[in-house]
C-alpha cells in the first residue's frame, strides 16, 4: 500500500471515531507521517482551492474561513510555523470543515468538525493532519467561536512539530 493510500486510510479510521463519539466540550487528534521530518522553525502558506466549507448557507453566515484561518496561523506561529502570503513556503495548509445533524425525539443536535491537514510543498504528501469536533452552538457570538477554535488549535498542536524518526 502507497504511503498516500496509508494516510488516507487512516485519516477515514481517526473521522469515523471522531464522528462516533459525543461530548459536550471540543474532541481533537492528530495523526502524522512518522517517515516525515518535522523542523523546529518552517513556513507555511495556505492551500485556499483545498479548503472546503459546507454548502450550507448558515455556516457561511459564520464567517469561518476567516476564524478558522486566524486561529491556525496563530497556533502554528505559537510552534516555529510561520505563515507566509507569497512565495516559496515548506508546507501547504488547507482546512475541511463538515457538519453533522441528528433528529431525535429531544430535538436537533449539530455536530461540527475540522481537520487540517499539513502537505509538505516538496513531497506534495499529507505530513500531519488534525481532527477537532464539536457541538454547534448557533448563539455563540463570533468572539466566543475564534475562541473556542484557538483552544481547539491548541490543543491539537499540543505536540506540535511531531518527533522526527531516529
Amino acid at each position: 500500500m502507497t504511503p498516500r493510500r496509508v494516510a488516507a486510510a487512516l485519516a477515514a479510521v481517526l473521522v469515523a471515531s471522531l464522528w462516533g463519539c459525543a461530548s459536550d466540550g471540543v474532541q481533537v487528534t492528530t495523526s502524522f507521517d512518522p517517515l516525515a521530518t518535522f523542523p523546529r522553525q518552517a513556513t507555511f502558506a495556505w492551500n485556499n482551492a483545498a479548503n472546503k466549507l459546507p454548502q450550507d448557507e448558515r455556516m457561511r453566515e459564520l464567517d469561518l474561513d476567516a476564524l478558522i484561518q486566524q486561529a491556525a496561523n496563530d497556533a502554528f506561529a505559537a510552534r516555529g510555523y510561520r505563515k507566509v502570503a507569497s512565495g516559496p513556503s515548506d508546507y501547504r495548509l488547507s482546512y475541511e470543515v463538515g457538519e453533522n445533524v441528528w433528529r431525535g425525539a429531544e430535538g436537533v443536535t449539530s455536530f461540527v468538525s475540522i481537520s487540517l491537514v499539513l502537505t509538505s510543498a516538496k513531497s506534495d504528501r499529507r505530513v500531519w493532519v488534525g481532527f477537532a469536533r464539536a457541538e454547534v452552538r448557533p448563539s455563540v457570538t463570533r468572539e466566543e467561536r475564534a475562541r473556542r477554535l484557538r483552544e481547539a488549535f491548541d490543543e491539537m498542536l499540543k505536540a506540535f512539530p511531531p518527533s522526527s524518526p531516529g
